[in-house]
């Protein structure tokens, strides 16, 4: 710092500027840092090291873990409870029908745990077993038979299909009355829209705010991060949170 002072003193007398020793001395106190002893420091003064306090939150936050198992198996009694009442009324009892496509073996234990839900709950089921090559021709034909099929209420049309099948063209079959996955384009239509409701919803969406209900989290005025866009989970579960 004082070679520049004296640089910038130096440059000054060779432009033959004339200054008084009292602007020479102005011109060096600003030039040139005071020196450390002129400080006022302590005696012992020792750095600070050590990083600053982080600071506290105002509410406490806390980690609640959902138990998942014990709410289903309260819905779970409480549909048995529901569908016996039906069968001593009316006689009848909801029928689920599954369309399974293909060997897929986590399809195939999605299948099966759905059918194992609906005899503990004594829902009818019936499932629809297709080979990996069917045709879209059979399966539509499938779908028919549960459309018009009285004792079917709800059909599921297992995703994901083969490729060579036009899944979008497959749903569509499924009756808007019937579409219990929620995947139908007026359903997932009227989801979308405020003000509309929708006949059904998809359930791994509608579950997971089923849980969050139960559990007593307060969803409104929260932000949520959905984690995945498909439309079997991540585009109807955005669309629920906006609700």
């Amino acid at each position: 710092m004082l070679l520049v002072a004296r640089k910038a003193l130096a440059a000054v007398h060779s432009k033959a500027i004339r200054l008084t020793t009292r602007e020479v001395h102005y011109l060096s106190s600003i030039l040139v840092s005071p020196p450390l002893v002129s400080l006022d420091l302590p005696e012992n003064w020792i750095p600070y090291s050590d990083p600053p306090p982080l600071a506290a939150f105002e509410t406490e936050q806390k980690t609640v873990v959902i138990d998942g198992k014990v709410i289903a198996e309260e819905i779970r009694t409480k549909i048995i409870s529901e569908v016996g009442k039906m069968k001593k009324a009316v006689g009848k009892v909801p029928g689920l029908a599954v369309v399974l496509v293909g060997q897929q073996r986590d399809s195939q234990t999605y299948v099966r745990n759905k059918i194992k839900a609906c005899e503990e709950a004594g829902i009818k089921s019936v499932l629809a077993e297709l080979p990996e090559d069917c045709s879209e021709g059979h399966i539509i034909s499938v779908l028919k038979e549960f459309n018009e099929d009285t004792s079917i209420h709800g059909v599921l049309v297992q995703l994901p299909l083969p490729q060579h099948l036009d899944e979008s063209k497959i749903l569509n079959m499924v009756r808007l009355e019937k579409d219990v996955d929620g995947f139908h384009p007026l359903n997932m239509g009227n989801l979308a829209m405020r003000g509309r409701e929708p006949l059904f919803v998809s359930c791994t969406p509608k579950g997971c705010v089923e849980l969050l209900i139960r559990a007593g989290v307060e969803i409104a005025g929260k932000n949520a991060v959905v984690i995945g866009r498909s439309n079997i989970v991540g585009l109807p579960m955005s669309l629920l949170l906006q609700a």
